[in-house]
């Protein structure tokens, strides 16, 4: 699962990279392999850029807000279960998607506009969205005492719940080639239908060939 779009990506890929964000970027990333592309588009975009104001843009910030508070938990999950390595490593990569998915609705604070085609602006006013991020703290405050079947299943929840929805409806709305490119990679690399579900199916399946091994 290769959510972030990385400095190989770029290097093989360059005359597109300059033609959609500009020569800086490109040699930032070829001279700097600390940050991926998205980091710093989105550090461009703040230091000298216009964001959409008022409820479009709140919305675009508020999918940022949830995806944020998701890589936390994963996050949270990682360490927590630091002494199982596979699963650390699933929720290590959970975490970075999910920051990426929120510097994805950063940039397109800078990308959209209030046209007639915005029909999806949630709101952080909507009692459904106001819960939403209630339950959401509520998870985060569960992590420390969680059993690793309790995290699992909590993320199959995540990655069909609201959230994804949201940054999903969101992102439909902008009809950019910039945020095409990132449409079409993270579309491509994750598979979020397929792979996140069989990843905690394999890793089930490891715990019980393990709880087996040990008991025979």
């Amino acid at each position: 699962m290769q959510a972030v779009i990385d400095r190989a990506f770029c290097l093989k890929h360059p005359a597109r990279i300059i033609r959609l964000f500009g020569l800086d970027i490109y040699l930032g990333m070829l001279f700097d392999r600390r940050k991926t592309l998205l980091q710093r588009v989105t550090e461009k975009y703040q230091a000298g850029a216009i964001p959409m104001p008022g409820p479009v843009g709140n919305a675009y910030k508020l999918s940022a807000l949830f995806e944020l508070r998701v890589a936390r938990i994963y996050a949270a999950m990682a360490d927590r279960f630091r002494d199982v390595p596979e699963a650390s490593s699933l929720f290590r990569d959970l975490s970075e998607e999910e920051q990426e998915h929120a510097r994805i609705m950063l940039t397109c604070l800078f990308q959209v506009t209030a046209a007639p085609s915005l029909q999806f602006v949630p709101s952080i006013r909507d009692p459904q969205i106001r819960e939403d991020l209630a339950k959401l703290r509520e998870v985060e405050r569960q992590v420390p005492s969680m059993t690793l079947d309790e995290a699992l299943t909590i993320t199959g929840e995540l990655e069909r719940g609201e959230v994804n929805v949201i940054f999903g409806r969101l992102l439909e709305q902008v009809d950019r080639s910039q945020l095409t490119l990132f449409a079409e990679h993270l579309a491509g690399a994750q598979g979020h239908g397929e792979s996140v579900p069989r990843r905690i199916a394999e890793l089930k399946q490891q715990r019980e060939a393990r709880a087996s091994s040990r008991a025979a």
